[in-house]
């Protein structure tokens, strides 16, 4: 087995007092699996506003989300960068480290605070490299992250900033299990590529008929059918995959086409 290379203060899954895993893709891991994982699994907290994973700067951690929202943004020039997904306790930041890739292009950002479990990438990958089932639950995960990216792309393109808006709210309460969303208008203006007026004019008709209400730095969905039906069909595309057994049922197939994807979203990022 791998040994690990963490040396830190944070305590261990296995030295918390038996907490199970709340990241869906490590409760979806067989229980000697996740047995073979937790020494090298830590658990931290995730502070508002924080970057978890410079653009550019060497992946060293992969934080699989428990609590809390992460915003992966991508630069559209030296002073602004726009959205592409959102990682919550589905998911994991730092999944490109999977695939070869020592930096991201990408800046993975805290929208919403919470907490993760930490692991190092190189005990991450000699772990996937081991252990079958989790190597392809990852590998299943790396096609529906890029699967979203492109079809984020063609949201932000081709529909309205009303549709977009209640498509970012429908993922945001997936993802984070809440029907409260600490978040301000001017960070949800930034993860739409609008401005901050935009936002506010879109949301008070959405206030006014009873779906939202909004406080000081938070908003709380009331009538989550209603956002269902402004939203665009994106977000039933988009929408992760809640079923953990559907979980690691990729094989070489999948893992193929997600790496061609990956490497041809690397060369459009480059461009």
């Amino acid at each position: 087995m791998w040994t690990g290379t963490e040396q830190d203060l944070s305590s261990s899954v296995c030295d918390s007092g038996g907490q199970p895993p709340r990241n869906l893709l490590l409760q979806s891991l067989p229980d000697r699996d996740l047995e073979l994982l937790s020494p090298f699994l830590h658990r931290v907290t995730l502070t508002p506003r924080r970057v978890l994973q410079h653009a550019g700067v060497p992946i060293q951690h992969l934080y699989f989300i428990e609590d809390g929202l992460v915003s992966v943004l991508a630069s559209a020039d030296e002073r602004n960068a726009v959205e592409v997904r959102l990682i919550g306790r589905e998911g994991v930041v730092g999944s490109e480290a999977l695939l070869g890739i020592a930096a991201s292009p990408l800046r993975h950002f805290v929208q919403i605070g919470g907490g993760a479990l930490r692991i190092g990438a190189d005990d991450l990958i000699r772990a996937a490299a081991q252990l079958p089932h989790l190597r392809n639950v990852l590998h299943s995960y790396l096609h529906d992250v890029l699967m979203q990216s492109s079809q984020s792309a063609a949201c932000g393109l081709s529909h309205s900033l009303l549709q977009r808006l209640a498509r970012w709210f429908l993922t945001a309460q997936d993802s984070c299990d809440t029907h409260e969303l600490t978040i301000t208008q001017e960070l949800l203006a930034r993860s739409l590529g609008v401005r901050r007026a935009s936002v506010s004019e879109a949301l008070k008709p959405l206030e006014s008929d009873g779906i939202f209400a909004r406080e000081r730095g938070s908003i709380k969905i009331l009538d989550r059918a209603r956002l269902e039906q402004l939203a665009c069909r994106c977000y039933r595309i988009m929408r992760p995959r809640q079923d953990k057994t559907q979980r690691g049922n990729g094989r070489g197939r999948l893992y193929a086409l997600s790496l061609l994807l990956a490497l041809v979203e690397l060369e459009l990022l480059a461009l």
